[in-house]
């Protein structure tokens, strides 16, 4: 009986995230996930925890939920045999709220509350100790 070894693919190394209706603007999260695209998920995470923003902090939670992603998909692979990388990142708007401020003179202004959509897909490579 011969038993054919499982190849690796592309699709088993990766880990989507996908998170909807986050309350900070699309424009406020682009200029962080700008600083951390295409880099190790280890620095990205050190990365974050030096920005003062809100959206360093929303978008780190992500990174580590695609980690414990990952961990999950691939429970018989040793996670310390990786490097993983952040492969795409994209930040969309999502809804917005809109709402009708009183001005003077009896005019009204419109407010909007913006939301975003991220979507990071990170890799893990495995590492060559030759």
């Amino acid at each position: 009986m011969i038993i054919k070894n499982k190849k690796q693919t592309k699709s088993d190394l990766r880990s989507v995230v996908n998170l909807k209706k986050i309350s900070c603007s699309p424009r406020k999260l682009r200029l962080i996930t700008d600083l951390i695209r295409t880099e190790k998920v280890e620095d990205s995470i050190l990365k974050l925890n030096f920005i003062k923003k809100k959206g360093s902090i929303l978008i780190k939670k992500i990174l580590l939920s695609a980690m414990a992603n990952w961990k999950n998909k691939n429970f018989e692979k040793d996670i310390y045999n990786y490097n993983f990388y952040i492969e795409k990142i994209l930040v969309n708007q999502g809804t917005q709220l809109k709402k009708i401020r009183p001005a003077p003179k009896g005019r009204g202004v419109k407010i909007r509350k913006r939301y975003s959509n991220i979507y990071i897909t990170i890799i893990g490579k495995l590492i060559n100790y030759n």
